[in-house]
């Protein structure tokens, strides 16, 4: 075993067991060693002990590849959904079809009458004689009033 590894110690009085961490009470250990910084505006740094990890397990693929098994088992989910809509379809095209009677009677009649008028040739250019009369109860209408109201200005003076 080597002095860097850790081992266990067994109990040491107590109900818990103690573990033994390499140089915390070796008499030749030695803390890692500060180093001045060349530079001013380096940072101080200092000696990590050597530990590599364990190598991960990589992860595969990413998102790209599960979204297209997605997509796959989407698409086989269709086409079984369409497989058996198309069976039932065919199925139901197979059977039989009772000949059915219908019997239409339409009744039509049609009416047409047609007017022509004859636009006038001559335009007058007088009034004719006989107007027909205004009554004389008719309400009189301030039509320049009304006009003002609805523009919102203000009567002439």
């Amino acid at each position: 075993m080597n002095d860097d590894d850790t081992r266990y110690l067994g109990p040491t009085g107590g109900d818990r067991p103690r573990q033994y961490f390499p140089g915390e009470n070796d008499p030749g250990y030695r803390p890692p060693q500060y180093q001045e910084p060349q530079y001013g505006y380096e940072q101080p740094s200092y000696q990590q002990p050597q530990y590599q990890e364990p190598p991960r397990a990589s992860k595969s693929g990413g998102a790209l590849p599960m979204l297209l098994g997605i997509l796959f088992g989407l698409t086989l989910l269709a086409a079984g959904l369409f497989f058996f809509l198309w069976r039932g379809a065919a199925a139901e095209a197979d059977r039989p079809v009772e000949p059915v009677t219908v019997t239409e009677t339409t009744s039509l009649t049609v009416t047409e009458t047609t007017t022509e008028r004859a636009l006038p040739t001559e335009i007058p250019t007088e009034l004719p004689e006989n107007l027909p009369e205004v009554p004389e109860n008719l309400p009189e209408v301030d039509i320049e009033g009304w006009l003002n109201d609805l523009l919102g200005s203000q009567p002439a003076q």
